[in-house]
């Protein structure tokens, strides 16, 4: 192997251990620190086995690695926005609580004039 590889597996394996520690602390949700984990051993994979991507390209019969690549890489970018129009989509509902219930709050609190 190259030295590339040993550096991307290292990469790799660092980008576990810090999605790992971001899911305990529950920076990540779930699913997410599920699809970077398995982009992260992806990489490590393709690295440590570089012939694994061209064998992958000839059984679908895509022209050049690169094709499947750039595929793969628009996949994963569809399913990252999704998910955070997901998150977004969450935080705007916790907002709208809030805001309302703040509002009734402070209709509450207020003396009525009648």
């Amino acid at each position: 192997m190259h030295f590339y590889s040993y550096l991307a597996d290292a990469l790799a394996a660092i980008f576990i251990a810090y999605t790992y520690v971001q899911a305990r602390r529950r920076k990540f949700g779930r699913g997410e620190s599920v699809a970077w984990v398995m982009v992260w051993l992806l990489v490590g994979v393709f690295a440590t086995f570089p012939w694994l991507f061209s064998a992958i390209t000839v059984y679908f019969g895509i022209a050049l690695p690169v094709n499947l690549f750039y595929g793969l890489f628009s996949i994963f970018l569809l399913f990252m926005i999704y998910r955070l129009e997901e998150r977004v989509n969450e935080l705007q509902r916790v907002v709208l609580k809030v805001v309302q219930d703040r509002a009734i709050e402070e209709a509450n609190e207020k003396p009525s004039t009648t």
